[in-house]
């Protein structure tokens, strides 16, 4: 009886230790908060979820793609080991409408994570990314189904003014200068049909494990004030 009690009380700790393993393996912090084409307005209140593999302390800043809008909305947040719930208020003037802003933190002065992007206002065009979801695990060799809906062309424009680029699966994270970036490109009229709102793309072992990962539209055009956009999914593990 006593060895029956041995045995089992060496299983749970090796139990507990493959536990604790898992939880440390895990990349961040990331935001897990599902915000992709959401629309939000000047004001607003909103909370965002943060896993983080330990403590540690960041700023938050709400950011426009295609522009040089960058603003602190929180500083020295601290972070506690594993889900993080942070209250963040949007400013409640100088936003414009537009579809292309994002949450950024910060750590150290450089940024670890970025949220979907998401609407302020109504500025009546812009891409969601519907999947992949913020938070979403996936495995190397599992299929990442991409789906989105929406237009990047704004009212009263021709859409002979704006090209579609590419999609873009990348890190989260730039990883160091010595390791190599694993993205992918998919380009209208080769591997990717826009209108179609979806893509499948099975993961190869090129990627490399437990590493945070993003899905994303490139469009340019000559238009001022449109020169630039970039849609942007959640960030999700690839394992």
């Amino acid at each position: 009886m006593s060895s029956m009690k041995s045995i089992i009380s060496i299983l749970l700790v090796i139990c507990l230790h493959i536990i604790s393993s898992q939880a440390r393996a895990i990349p961040g912090p990331w935001i897990v908060t599902d915000i992709a084409g959401k629309r939000k307005y000047p004001s607003e209140r909103f909370t965002l979820e943060i896993l983080s593999p330990s403590e540690t302390t960041i700023n938050v800043n709400l950011l426009q793609r295609g522009s040089t809008f960058n603003q602190s909305l929180l500083t020295n947040v601290k972070l506690h080991r594993e889900s993080n719930k942070v209250d963040v208020e949007l400013p409640s003037s100088g936003v414009e409408s537009n579809p292309e802003y994002y949450f950024a933190i910060y750590s150290n002065g450089l940024r670890i994570d970025y949220s979907g992007t998401f609407q302020i206002g109504d500025p009546r065009f812009g891409i969601t990314i519907c999947k992949p979801v913020a938070g979403d695990h996936l495995k190397i060799g599992q299929t990442l189904k991409a789906r989105w809906f929406g237009s990047f062309v704004p009212p009263g424009q021709s859409p002979a003014d704006f090209t579609l680029v590419r999609a873009l699966l990348e890190p989260a994270l730039i990883p160091p200068i010595q390791a190599p970036i694993v993205s992918f490109n998919f380009f209208p009229g080769v591997n990717l049909t826009f209108s179609s709102n979806h893509l499948d793309f099975e993961l190869p072992n090129s990627i490399p494990p437990n590493t945070l990962y993003k899905f994303g539209f490139l469009i340019v055009s000559q238009i001022p004030g449109f020169l630039t956009q970039i849609y942007s999914s959640g960030t999700f593990l690839i394992k």
